[in-house]
This record gives C-alpha cells, sequence and structure tokens, in this order.
C-alpha cells in the first residue's frame, strides 16, 4: 500500500518531526511504500534523504498552490498507485483538498490537524469535509474541529497524539555548579506563554531562600523584544538568558527543570514529551491537551493558564524539594512510553489499512 506524505511546512518543527518519524516508519514496514513531498530544500527533505526507502517528491516552494505541485503530485498519484495522499498542514490540507476535488475517488484522503482553534468558515472548513479521515493530535483538537464544523462526519475523526524519538536524545549533563536552571522551549510567539513566564520569574526574584537561579529561553521570534522589556521592568534581566533558536536537544541536558506555560492553540506538546525523554520535572499550564499528557502531581504539575503567581509557587516548591523532582521525573519516564513515535506511527498505519 503506497502512502503520499504531504507537508509545505518550510522550517523544522514539531510536525514536521511527526512526519519524518512517520515516513521513516512506513518505509521500514513490510506493508507500506511512501513518498513524501514537501518544498524543495527543506530540512525534511534533507532528513528524509538519509533514510532508505522513502521517495522525496520536492515542490516549488515558491507558492504553495503552484500549478507545477498540482501536477506532480496528481503523476505521483498515478506512478506510484498511491491509495492515501496524507496532509500534516493547513497549507497542504489545502492542496489535499484541491487534489481530492480533481481526481475524485483516485485516493483516500488523511488531514492531521495539529492546532485547537477552531475551523474557520468557508474553505477552511470545506476542505476538511472532503477528507475520507480527519485527525486531531489531541481529543481536544478531534472535538474542536466537530464543534465548529457541524458537517463533519464524528466517524471520520479520529485522535492520535504524536509521538517521540527518545534515542535523538542525550542524558542530562551535570554542570558541576550549584546553579538551578530553568528552561522553556518554543517560538517567542504569543501562544507560548513566555510572557506568563517572565511574570512568575519576577514573583520567583521575591524569595530570598533560594539557591543561585537563571532562566534560559530556546527559540526566537516576534515577541523577543516584548519580553526583554518586560525583564527588564521587572527587574529579572540578570536571571534570563535569550538563546535564540537552536536545537533543542542541545539544551535540555543543561536544564533542571522545564517550563511550559503555553496559553492557547496548544495540540500533543512535542516540548512536554522532550523534557520527559530529558529526565526533567515538567511544569505546565492546564490547557486540555495538556491535560491529556500530564498527569497532574505524578509526571508533572499544572497550573491554572494565564497565573504567573501560582506557576512561581510551583517552580519554587521545585527548586527547594528534590524528592519531587526525582518524583516528577520518574513518572514521566514512564508516561513518555505511551507516546513513541513508533506507537504514533502504528495507529497511522491501522488507520490507512481502514481507510481502503
Amino acid at each position: 500500500m503506497h502512502i503520499l506524505l504531504l507537508d509545505l511546512g518550510k522550517e523544522m518543527r514539531g510536525g514536521q518531526w511527526q512526519v519524518f518519524y512517520l515516513a521513516r516508519a512506513l518505509a521500514r514496514s513490510q506493508e507500506f511504500t511512501v513518498t513524501l513531498a514537501a518544498p524543495a530544500n527543506t530540512p525534511l527533505l534533507s532528513h528524509a534523504s538519509g533514510e532508505e526507502g522513502i521517495t522525496l517528491l520536492p515542490l516549488s516552494s515558491t507558492c504553495d498552490w503552484d500549478a507545477r505541485n498540482i501536477y506532480k503530485l496528481r503523476r505521483a498519484v498515478k506512478k506510484f498507485d498511491a491509495q492515501v495522499i496524507h496532509t500534516n498542514c493547513a497549507k497542504s490540507a489545502s492542496l489535499g483538498g484541491i487534489l481530492k476535488k480533481m481526481c475524485g475517488n483516485a485516493f483516500r484522503l488523511v488531514h492531521t490537524r495539529r492546532v485547537s482553534y477552531p475551523l474557520k468558515k468557508g474553505w477552511s472548513a470545506k476542505k476538511y469535509l472532503l477528507a475520507d479521515a480527519v485527525v486531531g493530535v489531541s481529543q481536544e483538537i478531534s472535538d474542536i474541529m466537530l464543534e465548529s464544523a457541524p458537517l463533519l462526519d464524528p466517524n471520520k475523526v479520529s485522535t492520535i497524539h504524536s509521538g517521540i524519538d527518545a534515542s535523538r536524545y542525550q542524558a542530562k549533563k551535570n554542570r558541576n555548579d550549584d546553579r538551578f536552571i530553568i528552561g522553556m522551549i518554543g517560538a517567542l510567539t504569543e501562544q507560548k506563554g513566555h510572557v506568563v513566564l517572565v511574570k512568575a520569574l519576577g514573583e520567583l526574584a521575591k524569595y530570598n531562600d533560594l539557591p543561585i537561579w537563571e532562566a534560559r529561553l530556546v527559540g526566537d521570534g516576534p515577541l523577543f523584544g516584548e519580553i526583554k522589556d518586560l525583564a527588564e521592568e521587572l527587574e529579572i534581566s540578570s536571571h534570563l538568558a535569550m538563546l535564540g533558536r537552536q536545537d533543542s536537544r542541545e539544551q535540555l541536558p543543561f536544564f533542571d527543570l522545564l517550563a511550559v506555560p503555553s496559553v492557547n492553540g496548544e495540540g500533543s506538546s512535542g516540548v512536554i514529551k522532550e523534557g520527559w525523554v530529558g529526565q526533567l520535572p515538567v511544569v505546565t499550564s492546564d490547557l486540555p491537551s495538556n491535560l491529556e499528557l500530564v498527569e497532574d502531581q505524578k509526571n508533572g504539575l499544572t497550573f491554572p493558564n494565564h497565573d504567573h503567581e501560582q506557576l512561581a509557587k510551583l517552580l519554587h516548591m521545585l527548586m527547594l524539594d528534590e524528592g519531587l523532582r526525582t518524583r516528577l521525573v520518574e513518572g514521566g519516564n514512564k508516561r513518555v512510553q505511551k507516546f513513541t513515535d513508533m506507537k504514533m506511527a502504528t495507529a497511522y498505519m491501522e488507520l490507512y489499512k481502514k481507510s481502503r
């Protein structure tokens, strides 16, 4: 059974890693073959080029819906007798919907949605109605899709959480110093909640019973200046290191704690899973998708969304309670086994077989 995976992202973010993991698993399976279609010269295609068995289909990157892309995809469907086109981002879902309207039942169309925002009216919702199967990477996303698109058939909607390949991550390192490092990973955008964390750090600075500490933010984006100004206003700049965009795997081993204060739009958080495989205690906001992963007091701590004062209290408690940190790390080790890359890929393989 041949699967054509389609993703139009130009950077290697969490969604692209999921596509890579899935393509790799399909290529290694006995039942499936796979073509990976993505814009030319993207990191996704570069990573996949090193894997045997993945056929690469570079697309035009000048316009997502370029007629040349439509022609290439239609030709690939015929050449490889692709039975499924699986789209993995909003733009690729649009392109997949156009192809479905043009080709009818020539293939089965599967969409995966990774953000918990409601579907907008018009084409944004209609393209999901054209699919033969729709996947939310959290139950919250699946529920929101059904609520915002009443015509979407519930029998076509399922939930498959994103997975993680723990073998790609390093063990925690001994820094040989007395500092306590609070880490956060994510693009500097509103939905990730950096402002909540910085305000919490302002509260944390009022405690006088803490070890020497600092917070490290890994990521770049439009809020860089706002975050920097807020840190100066709260007089915590000396505690804050803004490291820019880096491979999270290079920084995780040096953290002592991972904060995930996202305020909206979260899917199946890859950062939470990174914290677990990185042997870190995790503190996260109580967004519904986050609570599908984290069980409070068992494998992480949760706080009410936007509540920077409660976040500061949890950070303070964790910094002083080594036993709690150890217990949460142990819980995370167990919990992450339910969210491996192979469990994710196996679930999609079962879905493909059902869609035949």
